[in-house]
């Protein structure tokens, strides 16, 4: 057997072992999520999704030029790790995990959990795909791990990351209309966190504040 068909052989495995990431449901069950009623819960692989068409038609809006192509990678790769890391809240501790997006520790937590999720499943890959994949997740974490490392498209990601969690929350709510306050202010500061640092960001996270803020309780 060659190289070549090694390789190949490589990423059809890994194609099999992404399919895990359909199956990982994003909230459910979740601190503030548990009585939810809600019909159709959104997958990780459905929040990449969404995240990487967002970025499409925001790209030309940012103030800071980005390689969209990286950007697109660095979505469709950046919650592989949660095959192996789990997902957990940002917002609450639960279950050994999760509270990292205002609390340091649990950041630090998430992070060392990620990375060593990351060199597992990327480990499995031909060595190339290996070290891109890895770089681009190392990438996208540090814009939260190193402010002094951050990248135009790793911000970028990290914001579009926020962005499509908070316009997933209004999906859910807009027929209930029963949006907690507190969980409204959570999910808007942490969005603001992320985006507020590019004009049209901000102005778009602003408009999806404005609507989040129609569907209070």
């Amino acid at each position: 057997m060659n190289n070549n068909e090694q390789n190949l052989i490589k990423i059809l495995s890994f194609t099999h072992e992404i399919y895990k990431v359909k199956n990982i449901l994003r909230f459910k069950g979740m601190p503030g999520w548990e009585n939810e009623n809600i019909d159709r819960w959104d997958s990780v692989a459905e929040h990449s999704y969404r995240m990487a068409i967002t970025g499409v038609m925001l790209a030309p809006y940012l103030e800071t030029k980005v390689s969209l192509e990286k950007v697109l990678k660095m979505i469709l790769i950046h919650d592989i790790v949660e095959i192996v890391a789990l997902d957990y809240s940002p917002v609450a501790k639960h279950n050994g995990g999760g509270g990292h997006a205002f609390n340091e520790d649990a950041f630090k937590e998430k992070y060392n959990r990620e990375m060593s999720a990351a060199e597992t499943i990327f480990k499995e890959l031909p060595e190339d795909l290996h070290k891109e994949f890895l770089g681009l997740f190392t990438e996208y974490i540090n814009t939260k791990a190193d402010k002094n490392s951050r990248t135009p498209e790793g911000c970028f990601a990290y914001a579009l990351d926020k962005l499509e969690a908070t316009i997933q929350i209004i999906d859910w709510k807009k027929e209930s209309k029963n949006l907690e306050l507190d969980k409204f202010e959570q999910m808007t500061k942490y969005m603001h966190t992320w985006t507020d640092y590019d004009s049209s960001l901000k102005e778009f996270a602003n408009l999806v504040e404005a609507e989040a803020k129609k569907l209070l309780k």
